[in-house]
């Protein structure tokens, strides 16, 4: 579990740089290609380490980011054909959806497709085409640039200020409420308590009253 997540979040934000840079970027080598994709690699899995490490607030975590979908033509992508993934979905449709911020991190990091695309204007990064093992068969997702820009910013910029926590009936410590805020953003001074928290409040104050009685 992270402890410091300053190191982090620095990380995210260098690397939010790193991306912005590349949609004007036009000159393209084999290296390149290594370094954005290891910049959005290492992006996610921060992103992931931190979400696992109660380091993201309840809001972003629950924040769902743009992609485009594209379905399969018929062919099955395989360890002989995966690398000729505009083959194999079909490129000209696509459809829009949301994914979690846990669903974005995953199909980076088990990204068994793995792609580039080109601006419109064919001058920079437009974005990464992905699909995990598990989605390969079903669909491709295409992440624009800007979004994993604003996803890798978001959290590095955050700061977490308030956490409640609570056992379990074993007696486990348990996170309930991560509340974070962006660079700028004021902090909340009142916070209104979960139904949850609230019930097993009155239930200690009745048992005090009672024992008092």
């Amino acid at each position: 579990m992270i402890q410091e997540s300053g190191p982090w979040r620095a990380e995210l934000l260098d690397i939010a740089k790193r991306l912005e840079k590349r949609k004007v970027q036009r000159r393209w080598t084999d290296r390149t290609a290594f370094l954005i994709e290891r910049d959005v690699m290492i992006g996610a899995y921060a992103v992931r380490r931190l979400k696992e490490s109660f380091k993201v607030s309840d809001e972003l975590a629950r924040r769902t980011w743009p992609v485009e979908i594209h379905e399969p033509r018929g062919r099955v992508p395989d360890v002989q054909n995966s690398h000729k993934f505009w083959e194999l979905y079909d490129l000209e449709k696509s459809r829009k959806a949301g994914l979690s911020l846990a669903n974005v991190c995953n199909q980076v990091i088990h990204s068994w497709i793995w792609g580039f695309a080109a601006r419109e204007d064919e001058l920079g990064l437009g974005g990464v085409f992905i699909s995990s093992d598990r989605k390969r068969k079903k669909c491709l997702y295409f992440l624009a640039t800007d979004t994993l820009v604003d996803l890798f910013r978001s959290i590095g910029e955050e700061e977490i200020y308030h956490v409640e926590m609570r056992r379990d009936a074993a007696g486990e410590m348990h996170f309930t409420r991560i509340v974070g805020r962006g660079f700028g953003q004021e902090i909340a001074e009142e916070f209104e308590l979960s139904d949850d928290l609230k019930r097993a409040m009155d239930a200690n104050d009745l048992q005090r009253r009672g024992s008092s009685g």
